[in-house]
């Protein structure tokens, strides 16, 4: 309960700050509640994907609806079915979502290193400088949840559960595929261990299910064996291994006047300086594994390099060795860190779409 009501608490914190910097711009704040890819979503959710594939006069796919992965827009659904209108019950199943994550990382660092430790993993990802889309209808707060209960009934050996959570967790958000990976190398590891008789196998069968179905499915309305990779072109979206990263990073730290690039540029380089750090820290390997890969997908994207924070709130595993570090702490010195953190990480989530109009 302290891990789920501090996380409630740091969100009503972080909406406040929204609603002061939206003042400030003379706009309503909830014009970015709804904004962005909540757009996208709950027209997912109210009309299904009705788009049909459209390829431009230059060759590059139009926006399409398909790219948005069908669980987070499915719970929205089913949430209208009971009278809540679309952006409602996106929010809310954002709000649902995001306390479960809280109680999962909870549950992952009371197992790895007591209650303390438990509650501040789940406190720092809530508050890392991706947590804006936390109360907005984006689906990470989702992924999160799906990723910390997998974590657990990986680390109990429940490999049924964790195959099936990762099936969900591949219906959510292409970056599931870390998880996926992370579940079929524990599930190697058991094999070869002999542990769990056929239970390791059917798990790790199970993972890729949902992501490989989606992207299936994808390629049947476009197409094309690649038709989910394709159709992100449309944002100018791809794989380019850090280079697009690496530019703006570059152009963050030597710029003559400091922006919003700048402070994103020190969000890339300390997530890279805390990946290393988990190398340094004992933890599960399948911990290992999905946070060096949800780091590889959040840095070797292409464009809205003002969305790196949010594609590391995933990387939750960062936060880790923070969380042993600072449980040696007094009461009251987390007391006073914690709520400054997370306003800091409000700031810059408002800043991005109150001023700078950009999406976070």
């Amino acid at each position: 309960m302290p891990a789920v009501g501090l996380y409630v608490l740091f969100q009503l914190l972080a909406f406040g700050v929204l609603w002061l910097m939206s003042w400030k711009a003379d706009v309503s704040p909830g014009r970015f509640v709804g904004a962005f890819d909540a757009n996208w979503f709950t027209a997912v959710a109210t009309h299904g994907y009705d788009q049909v594939p459209t390829v431009l006069p230059n060759g590059a796919p139009g926006e399409n609806s398909l790219v948005f992965f069908p669980l987070y827009p499915a719970l929205t659904a089913v949430l209208t079915f009971v009278g809540l209108p679309a952006l409602p019950a996106a929010l809310t199943v954002s709000l649902l979502a995001g306390c479960a994550a809280a109680w999962g990382l909870f549950v992952l660092g009371r197992d790895l290193a007591g209650p303390r430790v438990g509650l501040l993993l789940a406190v720092l990802w809530s508050l890392g400088p991706g947590s804006t889309a936390l109360h907005l209808a984006y689906s990470e707060s989702l992924l999160v949840a799906l990723v910390a209960w997998t974590l657990v009934a990986v680390s109990h050996r429940r490999w049924l559960l964790a195959g099936a959570l990762t099936t969900f967790a591949g219906l959510t958000r292409a970056s599931a595929g870390a998880l996926v990976a992370a579940v079929g190398i524990a599930a190697i590891v058991a094999i070869c261990r002999r542990q769990d008789g056929w239970r390791p196998w059917l798990g790790g069968l199970l993972a890729p299910l949902g992501l490989l179905g989606y992207l299936g499915y994808v390629a049947l309305r476009t197409g094309r064996l690649d038709g989910w990779f394709w159709l992100q072109n449309a944002w100018q979206m791809h794989f380019d291994l850090g280079r697009f990263t690496w530019i703006q990073v570059r152009e963050g730290l030597t710029a003559n006047t400091s922006s919003w690039i700048t402070v994103t540029a020190i969000i890339v380089l300390a997530a890279v300086a805390l990946l290393l750090w988990t190398w340094c820290t004992r933890l599960p390997v399948a911990w290992h594994v999905y946070g060096a890969l949800t780091v590889l997908i959040a840095l070797c994207s292409s464009n809205y390099f003002q969305s790196r924070a949010r594609f590391l709130l995933p990387a939750f595993v960062l936060t880790v060795p923070l969380a042993l570090a600072l449980a040696k702490l007094p009461t009251r010195v987390l007391a006073v860190l914690l709520p400054v953190g997370a306003a800091i990480s409000a700031w810059y989530g408002s800043f991005l779409m109150a001023i700078a109009h950009l999406a976070p």
